[in-house]
C-alpha cells in the first residue's frame, strides 16, 4: 500500500476538482429532490441546501483558479460568439477568434500607507473567508449566524 499522499500542487489541485465534482452533483440531487417534494417547506429546505452548495462551487472554483494557472488561462479568455454552435449542428465549431489585448495592463498591488500590500479585493478585511470574499450577510441577520440556524429568543 502506498503512504499518504504528497502534498503538492498537482494533489491539492486534484483534491479541490474532486470535491468541485461532488459539490455540483449535490446541488443536481438537492434541486431534484426540490422538484420532487410536495411540501413547500421541504422544498424550500432543499432549496437553501442546493444554494449552499453553490456558495461551495465558487469557493472550490476560486481556490481551482489560485492554484492552476492553467486552468486560471481558460477562465481568462473569452468565449467567441458561435462556439457552441457546430456541436448543435453535428460541424466542427468555427475557429477561435483572435483574443483581443487589454489596452492597459494590470497594475501590480500597491503597499498601502501603513506599509503592508492592498487586499486584492474592494471588500474590508473582515468579509474575507480563507482568501475567499464572503457573500454579504442576509438583511436583518447577525454577521455570526448561519441561516436559519440562529435561535429565536
Amino acid at each position: 500500500m502506498a503512504g499518504p499522499p504528497t502534498n503538492d500542487l498537482s494533489t491539492d489541485v486534484a483534491l479541490v476538482r474532486r470535491v468541485l465534482a461532488r459539490e455540483l452533483e449535490t446541488i443536481n440531487e438537492y434541486e431534484a429532490h426540490a422538484r420532487a417534494s410536495s411540501s413547500p417547506e421541504v422544498r424550500d429546505f432543499f432549496l437553501h441546501l442546493a444554494a449552499e452548495e453553490k456558495e461551495h462551487v465558487a469557493e472550490a472554483v476560486h481556490m481551482l483558479r489560485l492554484l492552476d494557472a492553467g486552468q486560471e488561462a481558460h477562465f481568462n479568455k473569452p468565449v467567441v460568439t458561435g462556439h457552441f454552435q457546430g456541436a448543435i449542428e453535428g460541424q466542427p465549431s468555427p475557429a477561435p477568434a483572435a483574443t483581443p489585448t487589454p489596452s492597459t495592463p494590470a497594475e501590480p498591488a500597491q503597499p498601502a500607507p501603513n506599509g503592508q500590500a492592498e487586499s486584492p479585493t474592494l471588500l474590508p478585511p473582515q468579509r474575507i473567508v480563507y482568501g475567499v470574499p464572503a457573500p454579504p450577510p442576509s438583511p436583518g441577520t447577525h454577521p455570526l449566524t448561519v441561516g436559519s440556524l440562529r435561535r429565536s429568543r
